[in-house]
């Protein structure tokens, strides 16, 4: 606009300046002015008019947050009261309640995007998606739409499982405004098919014209597409400058044809390797205090060959066990089983960092597995994380009774499942090195690395630990039994016991049944009467003084402190 008043002001100088009418020139002069004046005025109205419709964009986007969280009260509330025993009347007004409840999340979802878009417009947040996944929650939301219409969604694919990596805040508007133009144009009760495909390089998204000729009129052919002559030529949005700018910045295209009738919106897989990873890559690092908690908590046989953590996979679907096996290959190793059964005796004999199992698995079902592990002594320390169907009614049930440390619904993200994985096994180890730290005290955690080498001392100390775990109930449990165990002399046990902890064997066995007291303690299932006879201690006066020494608090305050 400022360039325009300079050009036209240049102008009317030149003409004033080379008339020779005296009386001509000021009319032109005065003219001139009138209309630099008028539009300077039209300049100023329109920047406030600007400012403001800013303004009120900011102040819709700022707002949705406040209405955001009373929504969520509401939703869940309802959701709950959907469970209880009403009459049918009132559980279809509940249930109808529930499904408006969950199409107002959706548009606040939307405009949660919107937000996005303005805050960074051009930033890109690339996350790693299962297109099918990715693509059939868009499918969804746009139902009530289609249905509204007597009109059917389908998606049909050319593979089983795709990953690729998008921004759902830029993607999401682009291909809702794609499906929308289908629903639009398509007949009332005819049906619309996704036609969705991958390759090296592209996927897609391909819909049919219905033969009117309506789908074509909601895309333009882009100016320099004119003059080629293509089987396919590219198009886009009319009447969308926030679609056509989002499809640009995604890198994709809309290709129309019109001798095939069909709308396919394309855009670009984006290779993982090019971008940095959304987490931080577990490493167990080789150090004195990790090699030594390892030999405490596995099996003797086992021994780490590799700073990446060792997790085993379950699940009975070939396709989706391959594909999370390939893609966590990089920062884990994976050993992946179809059966249960099989997995369970290999986790009791190896002692793997984590487990990521599927709910229906050969053999042995996902929630048994993971409640035979919890509440076995040996293995119950593993973090386990199931994941399941998200239309099972039974996920409550089963997330209870499996014990698991994590339960995801699918569809779930890859990079959630990373991050989901990462922090359980860094916890894990912290727990472990907590745990054996209040048994052996810090002088056997953090030994020098000359002493590492001494696996033999280690073995010892764990099978005396486990000795101990299984007579922790035996009230007469001496320093003479373990000596009996381990075929040495009471004095040469107490002596060798003595070099390696710091400790004598006595306060070790008392530090343990004191642990395993607060373990039981925690857990809720255990009033404290019953505690001291599963310890070994059978006067409950007794246990609550020792525990209050101990600890610095009595049994009942370890309780309600959970």
């Amino acid at each position: 606009m400022k360039n325009l008043i300079t050009t036209l002001f240049l102008v009317f100088v030149i003409i004033v300046t080379n008339t020779t009418n005296q009386l001509y020139s000021i009319l032109l002069l005065t003219a001139g002015i009138i209309l630099i004046f008028w539009l300077l005025f039209n300049l100023l109205v329109m920047r406030k008019e600007i400012n403001l419709l800013k303004e009120q964009n900011q102040y819709v986007m700022d707002s949705f947050h406040d209405i955001l969280t009373p929504v969520t009260l509401v939703h869940t509330f309802l959701k709950t009261a959907c469970d209880s025993n009403f009459s049918e009347n009132i559980r279809k007004e509940l249930f109808m309640s529930v499904r408006n409840m969950n199409s107002l999340n959706d548009h606040l979802t939307r405009l949660m995007i919107l937000k996005k878009q303005l805050t960074c417009s051009s930033k890109m947040e690339l996350t790693e998606y299962e297109l099918g996944a990715f693509l059939r929650s868009r499918v969804l939301a746009m139902r009530e739409f289609a249905a509204s219409r007597h009109i059917t969604l389908e998606i049909k694919s050319d593979f089983s499982y795709a990953s690729v990596r998008v921004d759902q805040s830029k993607i999401i508007p682009v291909i809702d405004k794609f499906i929308k133009n289908a629903i639009t144009c398509r007949e009332t009760g005819m049906g619309i098919v996704l036609s969705i495909s991958i390759n090296e390089n592209t996927w897609s998204i391909k819909i049919s014209d219905s033969g009117d000729h309506k789908l074509m009129s909601c895309y333009r052919c882009k100016k320099h597409q004119l003059m080629k002559h293509a089987v396919e030529l590219e198009h886009c949005f009319v009447g969308s400058l926030l679609c056509h700018k989002l499809i640009g910045l995604c890198n994709g295209k809309i290709l129309v044809d019109r001798e095939n009738h069909t709308v396919s919106l394309q855009f670009p897989v984006i290779n993982p390797s090019t971008e940095p990873s959304e987490h931080s890559v577990i490493r167990i690092t080789k150090t004195p205090a990790e090699h030594n908690i390892d030999n405490l908590f596995r099996k003797t046989s086992q021994r780490r060959i590799s700073d990446k953590p060792e997790v085993v996979l379950l699940d009975s679907n070939d396709d989706f066990r391959c594909y999370l096996e390939a893609h966590l290959s990089d920062e884990y190793i994976i050993k992946s089983f179809v059966n249960g059964a099989v997995a369970f005796a290999y986790i009791k004999e190896e002692y793997p960092d984590l487990v990521v199992s599927n709910t229906v698995l050969e053999g042995m079902s996902g929630e048994e597995l993971s409640s035979r592990l919890k509440t076995s002594r040996e293995t119950s320390v593993i973090p386990i994380i199931l994941y399941g169907s998200s239309v099972d009614t039974d996920n409550r049930y089963k997330r209870q009774a499996s014990l698991a440390d994590s339960y995801l619904l699918t569809p779930f993200h890859i990079e959630d499942l990373k991050i989901e994985m990462s922090v359980l096994i860094s916890n894990s180890r912290l727990l472990r090195k907590s745990f054996l730290q209040s048994i052996f005290g810090e002088k056997f955690i953090n030994i020098p690395d000359a002493d590492n080498g001494n696996s033999a001392n280690h073995v010892f100390i764990n099978q005396v630990k486990e000795f101990i775990l299984e007579n922790i109930d035996n009230e007469d449990f001496l320093i003479k039994h373990i000596a009996e165990k381990f075929n040495v002399s009471r004095t040469s046990f107490f002596n060798k016991w003595k070099s390696l902890t710091g400790e004598s064997p006595k306060c070790i066995i008392h530090r343990i049944r004191m642990e395993k007291a607060r373990e039981l303690l925690e857990s809720g299932k255990y009033a404290v009467s019953v505690i001291p006879e599963m310890i070994g201690l059978r006067s409950e006066k007794n246990f609550r003084k020792e525990y209050k020494k101990y600890f610095k608090m009595t049994p009942c305050e370890s309780i309600t402190k959970i």
